[in-house]
């Protein structure tokens, strides 16, 4: 679990109850290596959905901004990880955000790992 920034395990603790019931998927390819996705699933459920939107638009603004500072780098130009995407200004759904999320992993453990460090964010602010 070295690509994450916290043990997921030590974040539970510093999540609310969970306000609904939803089966979120995005993060399914990291089960492989034994990563508890549950608890990222969980902190989602109990934020108000309104707040969903943030979540997208905060992994997409760094991601972008991740491209745009290797803009140069011929490596990234030519690979699949050299794609933007556009935030979201309406409120979304559980389903909507797991629709999205899973569009942006498209079963890359990398980019489920980027998302688990965004996510660590929300419930853990530097």
């Amino acid at each position: 679990m070295n690509c994450l920034h916290i043990d997921p395990n030590t974040l539970l603790r510093k999540i609310d109850p969970k306000l609904r019931d939803f089966n979120y998927t995005f993060l399914e390819i990291l089960k492989l290596y034994e990563i508890p996705v549950e608890i990222y699933y969980h902190y989602l459920l109990s934020n108000e959905e309104y707040k969903l939107k943030n979540i997208w638009n905060i992994a997409v603004n760094r991601w972008n901004t991740m491209n745009n500072e290797l803009k140069e780098e011929p490596n990234l130009l030519n690979s699949s990880y050299h794609i933007k995407y556009n935030l979201n200004h309406d409120t979304i759904d559980d389903e909507t955000l797991n629709d999205y999320l899973n569009e942006f992993i498209m079963n890359d453990t990398l980019k489920g790992l980027f998302l688990c460090n965004i996510i660590q964010g929300f419930i853990i602010p530097k």
